[in-house]
């Protein structure tokens, strides 16, 4: 009998990352719940075709105080099921519940994007990286810069295997139309979730009023984190149209046919890059530096923000061209033969 594969997950992006994997496997997900919105969950785990799919807290959220408990839990799954391998995904609280719940059962680990390094520890995403990228029997990296840091780490090579990215395979499954199938006024589309971006709400505002003040029409399907710290005051931008959050065959649509984007996510990065719109992340550092200057641009302050965004507008932004231009960086469908080859201790190509 073919032997099953777990994986653990717990996110909007994990989930959209692991599907065209998943559907090629005997799999088995074992979901956290971290996305505990409806919209945040429930439209991309039908994305997953799988054997069975194990929810563990349905709608709740995994503080750093929940970790202990929810890492106890998957445990617990994980005793009981006859299966010898484990693939976490990301960055997340449930990549590191997951990634400990495995090793203490004595499991093996995959770990699928591992090596990308923002050199900033202050953020919870960066300990994640690092801790699981150690626990990891097997890392998978999207990048050969990726390979580096985990090497510099002192990591054995014979760990690590540069597989290239998934999201390519995700966005071909949805078969979106090349057409313009949005709506025929220009628009940015926008999206901020990260803690530096939406918890101080005075930042948060200052952000706001910054891109509404571009005077073009934005789109902002709002994430339930930033939706609460906003609460009452989202009509006061003028040029914001806020809106829910959205599948995924519709957000790629949504990226498809603005101008550019403005994201915090990084998963966003790889998207809008595959569907050649630029990006300008409002972040002061990335966890893919090799993606700067050729699909995205840092834009740490309100000042750049607004300047590359007028570059961008006005047609005089040397990225817009860079972006239809350059060969993609992570692979493409190819990425999906090479992660399950190796899953099934098949020929794997290692860059």
């Amino acid at each position: 009998m073919e032997s099953k594969t777990g994986f653990i997950v717990g996110t909007r992006p994990e989930l959209i990352k692991i599907s065209p994997i998943v559907k090629e496997l005997n799999s088995v997900v074992i979901f956290t719940g971290q996305h505990y919105d409806k919209n945040m969950s429930e439209d991309f785990i039908k994305l997953l075709q799988c054997e069975d799919i194990i929810y563990i807290e349905k709608n709740k959220h995994i503080g750093e105080n929940h970790l202990k408990n929810i890492s106890k839990k998957i445990s617990e799954i994980i005793s009981k099921r006859n299966i010898e391998k484990f693939v976490v995904q990301g960055d997340t609280n449930s990549t590191l519940a997951g990634s400990i719940a495995v090793k203490s059962e004595k499991k093996t680990l995959y770990f699928i994007e591992s090596g990308m390094r923002s050199s900033e520890i202050s953020q919870i995403e960066e300990y994640n990286r690092l801790i699981v990228s150690h626990l990891a029997d097997i890392n998978l990296c999207n990048h050969e810069s990726n390979k580096n840091n985990l090497i510099n780490e002192g990591i054995n090579p014979k760990k690590i295997f540069v597989s290239g990215s998934t999201v390519y395979a995700s966005i071909s499954n949805m078969k979106i139309p090349k057409e313009n199938t949005g709506t025929k006024t220009p628009y940015i589309l926008l999206t901020l979730h990260r803690p530096e971006n939406v918890d101080n709400l005075k930042e948060l505002d200052l952000l706001l009023q910054s891109i509404d003040q571009l005077n073009k029409h934005v789109i902002f399907p709002i994430h339930p984190r930033t939706r609460k710290k906003l609460k009452g005051s989202m009509e006061k931008y003028k040029n914001i149209t806020f809106s829910e959050p959205v599948d995924y065959s519709n957000f790629l649509k949504l990226i498809q046919n603005s101008i550019f984007i403005i994201s915090d996510s990084g998963g966003v990065q790889e998207e809008a890059a595959i569907l050649r719109k630029p990006l300008l992340i409002p972040r002061a550092y990335t966890e893919r530096p090799e993606m700067l200057n050729i699909f995205n641009l840092l834009t740490p302050n309100i000042n750049t923000l607004k300047e590359e965004s007028n570059k961008l507008l006005s047609g005089n932004s040397d990225i817009s061209e860079s972006v239809k231009s350059s060969e993609l960086l992570y692979g493409e469908n190819e990425v999906v033969k090479n992660i399950k080859n190796l899953l099934e201790k098949s020929t794997f190509i290692n860059n």
